[in-house]
């Protein structure tokens, strides 16, 4: 069973304590001890926030049961907000791993938090070619990663042109692609500006997108990504929808 499974069903393998020599089960195993290590954390962070989006944002969830329960997939959805890894997080029935800018580890207390919330460091404005093989190592025990396409918050209220980072993470691993849309978080909470109580916020998930096997090729990355940037799209109400450029 798959270190990643949904939360309330069994726990984790154990693991052994003389891994393989083989680099990458020795990964595994590694994301599988994190795993059970931090799961306590994770549940309780979750919970807490559950309670605090629900009431300080009447947080609602449509379409959760959509998200395979067991195996890899990856979430992807549009990012405005700072809640948003929080927001998706809680909305998920399952352990969610993310990337999170690295200069937030310098902070004592979130360099001991984030890893038990399975954040993955990147060093932001470049290729992290180790926090993409982590997220790839991540996907391959079994977990659900959530990623934002847009590589960054949109500044302008729309949603910006996806990039095909997540299409190649996508089909290295074989994860399927369950498309989200975050409706409210920017204003619960915009980009350079303060958190503002009481504005609603709501995820919907979209149908689970299978991808063609074995086929890593730059025009079916293109295909892939405008194909999930459509997906999202048409799960966000019009008014954040992309201007079309003349």
């Amino acid at each position: 069973m798959a270190y990643g499974e949904a939360l309330g069903e069994k726990e984790p393998l154990s693991l052994s304590k003389e891994p393989p020599g083989n680099d990458e089960q020795k990964a595994l195993l590694m994301i599988g001890a994190m795993y059970a290590y931090g799961l306590g954390v994770y549940k309780v962070a979750k919970a807490v926030a559950r309670v605090l989006l629900q009431v300080l944002f009447g947080l609602r969830v449509e379409g959760a049961e959509k998200i395979p329960l067991e195996g890899p997939v990856i979430l992807a959805s549009n990012h405005m907000s700072f809640l948003d890894p929080v927001v998706m997080g809680v909305a998920c029935p399952r352990v969610v791993s993310y990337m999170s800018r690295d200069d937030v580890f310098k902070y004592p207390i979130l360099r001991w938090l984030l890893p038990r919330l399975y954040a993955i460091p990147v060093a932001r404005g470049t290729g992290d070619l180790a926090a993409i093989k982590a997220a790839i190592r991540v996907l391959k025990s079994g977990m659900a990663f959530g990623i934002f396409p847009e590589g960054r918050r949109s500044r302008t209220g729309h949603i910006e042109p996806f990039k095909i980072g997540t299409a190649a993470i996508a089909l290295r691993t074989g994860a399927r692609i369950v498309p989200a849309a975050i409706i409210g978080s920017d204003k619960a909470w915009p980009v350079g500006g303060w958190p503002r109580l009481r504005r609603p916020i709501r995820v919907v998930f979209g149908d689970p997108i299978e991808l063609p096997p074995g086929k890593t090729d730059h025009q079916t990355l293109e295909e892939v990504t405008r194909r999930l940037e459509a997906a999202v799209t048409a799960l966000l109400p019009p008014e954040y929808h992309r201007k079309p450029t003349v």
